[in-house]
């Protein structure tokens, strides 16, 4: 095969047919042959080199744009400069370039280390800012400045935990819980061990149902679970898979009923209130206490009160707390407790909604209130100003002992509860009917101490926490002269709880909250139970 310079030198020696072959091969072009072989290429020869090109510009256009080869397309343009394709073909060369770039960057991205940012930031400035992988590369590098600002640690997923649990934004928490946890782990943030110890610490960091899912992940074992200090008995109810019981949503509650003393139970969503409400039912059912109980069928939270009165046992056994209920639901409870005289005592529980806290605040700071939002206040209203009855009433704020820090919506449980004693007082809910008020605080077995050391310890926590809703109530109960003036706080506990779901049952503090309620609640003698009641009731 000659050289270009052989075939210019030479050129005369040449027929048009070899000439054309030389061209379709890329050895020379036909402009060079015009140009630089010094008159020496004949007009007879050139016009018939270029009838032979002009006659397989087509063939040669169809194998140059199915070829996908950059080279082959600009032999195709060096061949015939002057075809009708040629911008099409300077295009396809573009693209096959962009595509070559982008295959460099793509192989480079797969094999970068994207929890580097020095390593993302390199590969930034070695391709085209518009490069998608450079975009990518920019969100990550973002991502883990604001992780080396916020903190990506053990630590970090607990609180990010805990967000999840009050974020309502978040329908399934469990299923968030749970990815989350597996992209630290990833992500190499945190441990599998890391996650053991915090669960060795705290057996109530993760649900029964985040922790089944951690085992058929495989990422823990029941055998791990044994290892951290988790009861057997609570591994044993965890492999059979017990779920919760929940509840269906009642009724509207326009007033109460029944002639009694109404018991009222305010707390903000995770606060215990329904398990709380659960241990005392049950405790007020069992015959230790009280003598018997005799439910009311007619009450509009029937089926709640029965399914919450047989959760808890005495006996030992592991029983499965409830379900949360709908935190707009209201639900009233009758009942009738028998004490150890043989004297009736009518009483109705009102479990109020779980968000009627927040809404109270909600109304009070002129923010945007929901449909159901407006429900739980138009329940509120109905029940303890426009259609109140003469009852005697007693009222229980449940707060949760460690729940100060949780925020809702961006506020804590302190900031709502100032703003519902605003709304309280505005509109008169506390009257001269009231005869207690407490504060009654669960999960108070993080405190890790008992009896007058306990009694010190919830006073200083309210103080720190709580002082001024405290306050508030106690001021109420001054003017009111409710209970002497005096706010009493009651410490709660379930027992031993493991996993948010399970409990070992201690009836103890539960057995507390019923003897009050025998003491405080008026009592019949059994004869002249309706004579009574038409005098309690005027």
């Amino acid at each position: 095969m000659p050289s270009k310079q052989a075939i210019i030198d030479n050129i005369e020696e040449y027929t048009a047919v070899q000439l054309v072959d030389y061209i379709k091969d890329g050895i020379v072009t036909f402009e060079e042959l015009c140009e630089e072989t010094e008159g020496y290429f004949s007009a007879s020869v050139r016009r018939e080199v270029k009838q032979l090109l002009a006659g397989s510009e087509e063939d040669e256009w169809l194998k140059a744009s199915t070829s996908n080869s950059k080279e082959v397309l600009l032999t195709y343009l060096q061949t015939y400069p002057e075809s009708i394709h040629r911008e099409e073909a300077r295009e396809m060369i573009s693209a096959l370039e962009e595509e070559a770039q982008f295959a460099g960057s793509e192989s480079e991205w797969d094999s970068i280390d994207k929890e580097d940012i020095a390593a993302l930031k390199q590969f930034c400035l070695n391709h085209p800012s518009d490069d998608p992988r450079v975009i990518e590369a920019r969100k990550l590098i973002n991502q883990l400045q604001r992780e080396a600002f916020l903190g990506f640690d053990i630590d970090a997923l607990k609180q990010k935990v805990n967000d999840i649990l009050t974020d309502s934004l978040v329908a399934d928490k469990d299923a968030k819980i749970f990815e989350t946890i597996k992209e630290y782990i990833r992500r190499k943030r945190v441990s599998i061990s890391d996650v053991m110890s915090v669960i060795a610490q705290d057996h109530n960091f993760l649900r029964a149902s985040v922790i089944e899912k951690m085992i058929d992940e495989g990422l823990i074992s029941y055998d791990d679970l044994v290892s951290i200090g988790i009861e057997r008995a609570f591994i044993a109810h965890l492999a059979r898979g017990e779920k919760k019981q929940s509840f269906s949503t009642p009724r509207k509650l326009d007033m109460i009923n029944k002639v009694c003393t109404e018991v009222y139970f305010w707390g903000i969503p995770s606060s215990g209130k329904s398990c709380a409400i659960g241990a005392i039912l049950s405790i007020a059912n069992n015959g230790e206490i009280a003598r018997s109980m005799s439910k009311d069928n007619d009450c509009q939270g029937y089926g709640y009160m029965t399914r919450l009165a047989q959760l808890f046992r005495n006996d030992g056994s592991v029983g499965t707390l409830p379900e949360g209920t709908s935190i707009f639901s209201t639900y009233e409870m009758g009942f009738d407790l028998e004490d150890e005289k043989g004297q009736i005592h009518p009483i109705t529980f009102i479990d109020l909604a779980g968000e009627l806290v927040r809404c109270m605040y909600k109304s009070d700071a002129n923010e945007p209130l929901s449909d159901d939002d407006m429900e739980a206040l138009d329940t509120l209203t109905n029940i303890l100003i426009d259609n109140r009855t003469k009852n005697r009433k007693i009222h229980f704020f449940v707060l949760e002992y460690g729940g100060e820090k949780r925020k809702y919506e961006g506020l804590s449980q302190t900031d709502y509860l100032d703003g519902a004693l605003r709304y309280i007082e505005r509109t008169g809910v506390f009257k001269d009917d009231t005869d207690a008020i407490y504060l009654m605080f669960t999960k108070v077995d993080k405190a890790g101490v008992t009896g007058e050391a306990l009694v010190q310890v919830l006073q200083e926590y309210t103080e720190k926490n709580y002082k001024g809703f405290y306050q508030g109530l106690e001021r109420i109960c001054r003017d009111k002269e409710i209970n002497g003036g005096k706010v009493e706080r009651i410490p709660f506990t379930l027992g031993r709880v493991c996993f948010q779901d399970y409990c070992l049952f201690d009836g103890r503090a539960a057995s507390n909250v019923v003897k009050k309620l025998l003491v405080r609640s008026k009592g019949f003698k059994n004869g002249k139970l309706q004579r009574g009641l038409n005098i309690f009731k005027r």
